[in-house]
């Protein structure tokens, strides 16, 4: 499989890059597919083809958005097969995981997006002013691989029912997703220009990012590449969306029903192979149930079964690529080292398996807060398990990283689980497991970046303000 061809004005045409860039099966460690990449070239001509549809979509009616959005869901909906098989076979991501979070957080993220089309305040009367909520112009889009096409997904829907126009760039790690949905845009009939595509390493990121027509940048990545790019950006005082990485912490306050919070706590933590930014990677417990709550975890592993992500059994498949399988290793060996306690998992492949990134679930316990595995997003299916010895030690723990995207707290006593909710340094708490929103607005706070996604927020995000005074 070659991914030779990018997107521009409503039509493909040839990559002329010089580099091949492979695209691995975390499965089998072989070489399956090579994405071309782009040349400065044809990022120019990708951007200047949304630049010349701007002037256009940015004064199209609401009603034609809505019918745009509403063809690229059908279209998106038509190419689910597409997708589940290439989150399969490029990031390991298990078939059952695909079509029941991965491709549902899409289609969600499109409706929220038309809906929000009738929620923001496109006008308003200040006086003898006359206030427009307009286009910011030309969006480039940078995606990651461990939510590909919910990640494209909440920035170009978002930018399009602005009246923006994007130039994406996906993960060239994963690219079977990104690749399903842009002809998802292009059968759709997308006015042209509307949603244009590059492919690339981080070198054309960084020439898009810093791309004198491109108006504003919406980046999901790490931390310490969301920096560069805000360094870039404020250079060209352009503005920046900057969904970055987290370290999420999940709360059991002593009367926490267990019996509830440690299935979810565990799902939270593994879920994706733990490669997710608001992956709940650390247990935060009473210190008197330390031992209850490590065996009832253990008691659950059984239903996380490791796995061929083709195979509809399998709960959990090989993390996405050597360097994580890697990281992960390094990590678990240093928290060892560091005095943690192994509860369940450690370091190598997952018993079983000769090849492939499969890392075992681990569960790391008498984690303290200065260790590493404690403030480092590990991006794998770690669970660090906390104990504290009361309340308030307790907030201190949660709110003792660097990072601050996501977060949970349990309690029998829903009051006292948002009142402790309130107190934690994060853009998002989930309540007793609640269900998740995408229509309220996703971002962090601290090193978990700037901005906000999803629903009439995400949109928001891309519009400016024009007054008109006198008019």
């Amino acid at each position: 499989m070659r991914y030779e061809q990018f997107y521009l004005g409503g039509r493909f045409e040839a990559c002329t890059g010089a580099a091949a860039l492979p695209v691995c099966n975390p499965s089998t460690e072989a070489i399956t597919a090579h994405v071309q990449s782009c040349s400065a070239q044809d990022l120019d001509r990708a951007i200047q083809c949304a630049a010349d549809a701007l002037p256009q979509w940015s004064r199209s009616t609401l009603d034609e958005r809505r019918a745009a959005l509403q063809k690229l869901a059908a279209a998106l909906q038509q190419r689910s097969s597409d997708v589940v098989d290439s989150l399969a076979r490029e990031m390991g991501c298990p078939v059952w995981l695909g079509e029941m979070m991965q491709l549902p957080m899409a289609m969600k993220g499109l409706e929220f997006a038309r809906d929000a089309l009738d929620q923001v305040v496109w006008q308003e009367r200040v006086g003898n002013g006359l206030v427009e909520r307009i286009p910011v112009g030309v969006i480039a889009a940078i995606t990651p691989w461990n939510f590909p096409v919910h990640q494209i997904v909440a920035k170009v829907a978002a930018a399009s029912a602005a009246g923006c126009t994007v130039v994406l760039k996906p993960s060239e790690l994963a690219p079977g997703a990104a690749w399903a949905f842009i002809q998802a845009c292009h059968d759709a009939g997308l006015p042209p220009g509307v949603v244009n595509l590059v492919w690339g390493d981080a070198n054309i990121g960084r020439q898009l990012v810093i791309h004198p027509q491109v108006d504003q940048i919406s980046f999901t990545g790490s931390t310490a590449v969301g920096r560069a790019v805000s360094v870039d950006a404020a250079n060209a005082f352009k503005r920046v969306t900057l969904e970055l990485g987290g370290k999420s912490a999940a709360v059991l306050l002593p009367d926490a029903d267990l019996d509830k919070a440690i299935p979810v706590a565990l799902r939270m933590a593994v879920a994706n192979s733990g490669q997710a930014c608001v992956s709940q990677s650390r247990l935060i417990v009473p210190r008197e149930s330390l031992g209850q709550i490590e065996e009832r975890l253990t008691g659950l592993l059984g239903d996380w079964s490791i796995g061929d992500p083709l195979d509809p059994a399998t709960r959990l498949g090989p993390v996405a690529n050597q360097r994580q399988f890697i990281r992960i290793n390094r990590l678990v060996e240093q928290a060892l080292d560091q005095g943690a306690r192994r509860v369940a998992g450690g370091t190598g492949r997952a018993a079983g398996f000769t090849k492939g990134w499969f890392c075992p679930v681990t569960i790391l316990s008498d984690i303290d807060p200065d260790f590493t595995i404690a403030q480092e997003e590990v991006f794998g299916p770690v669970l660090a398990v906390m104990p504290y010895d009361s309340e308030s030690q307790a907030l201190t723990f949660a709110n003792a990283t660097r990072y601050g995207l996501s977060g949970a707290v349990w309690s029998s006593d829903q009051d006292r689980a948002t009142r402790f909710a309130r107190e934690m340094i994060t853009g998002q708490v989930i309540i007793n497991g609640a269900p998740q929103n995408l229509a309220t607005p996703f971002g962090g706070r601290r090193d978990s970046g700037l901005g906000r996604e999803n629903g009439r927020f995400g949109v928001e995000e891309c519009l400016t303000y024009r007054s008109l005074h006198g008019a």
